[in-house]
Parts: structure tokens; C-alpha cells; sequence
């Protein structure tokens, strides 16, 4: 069964995931993921808010070097904030992502703490589980 990951993003490259030209999230760590494994895309300052979904299509555990070499293109970064971002490290971690959908309207922070109180934006991701999720979804439509 797949996992739901909450990935903190800041607005620029989520902008470009949803664009098309950001095919690879990059991280310094990686999270426990697999193929197929959804993420919630939460845009971090100064929008605070889930702004999207998408799918892992595949996790990459490279050096920068040989990611840069490879996947520059699709990466939505350039060369110099990528080398700084990865500056000191030997490993770079990229999540190659599919089926990705931009929600017509964001779920702001707050609107997110009225259903699930004890939410607090990821540093850099959150697992959460199916129940916590449709608990939560059932909640908020009973709402309405």
C-alpha cells in the first residue's frame, strides 16, 4: 500500500513542478519512499498552504554530480543554486514525480489546524496515514 508524504516546498519550485518544468524534488535526505508513494505538496512561506498532489515515479540516490550530469535539465534549479543547496555533501537525493495536479483551491495552514489541530508544517516531510486523511476528509465535509 502506498504511503502519503507531506513535502515542504518553497512556492517557486512547486510553481514549477505544476508548470512542467520541474520533473525531480530534490532533497538531502531521503525520505523511507517508494515508487508510486503520494505526496502533499505544502508551499512553505509565505503562502502556508497544500497546494497540490503527486505521485513518486522513482527515487534517485546519486552523488549531485552525477544528477546534475544526468537530469539538469528537469530539475527546475540552476547550476549554481543546485551546487550550493548540495555544497558539502557527498549524496543527493531525487524524487522523480508523476501524475501531478495542482488543487483549484489551497488549503491554507489554518484551515489545515481546524481538522487536524496538531499539524505542523514538515521541516522537510511528514508521513501520514490513510486514516489520519480520510478522518480528516470525512470531518471537514460534514462541515459543509
Amino acid at each position: 500500500m502506498s504511503k502519503i508524504i507531506v513535502l515542504s516546498i518553497k512556492p517557486e519550485f512547486s510553481n514549477r513542478i505544476f508548470n512542467g518544468s520541474k520533473k525531480i524534488e530534490l532533497r538531502k535526505s531521503s525520505p523511507k519512499i517508494d515508487n508510486d508513494d503520494i505526496i502533499i505538496i505544502y508551499n512553505t512561506m509565505p503562502e502556508k498552504a497544500v497546494v497540490g498532489i503527486c505521485k513518486i515515479k522513482e527515487v534517485i540516490d546519486s552523488t549531485p554530480k552525477e544528477i546534475w550530469n544526468n537530469y539538469s535539465e528537469i530539475l527546475g534549479i540552476d547550476e549554481k543554486r543546485y551546487f550550493d543547496y548540495y555544497l558539502g555533501r557527498e549524496k543527493a537525493i531525487g524524487l522523480k514525480i508523476d501524475c501531478f495536479r495542482r488543487f483549484k483551491d489551497k488549503i491554507t495552514l489554518k484551515e489545515i489546524k481546524d481538522f487536524i489541530p496538531d499539524f505542523s508544517p514538515p521541516q522537510t516531510f511528514k508521513y501520514f496515514s490513510r486514516t489520519t486523511i480520510m478522518d480528516s476528509y470525512k470531518w471537514a465535509n460534514s462541515l459543509r
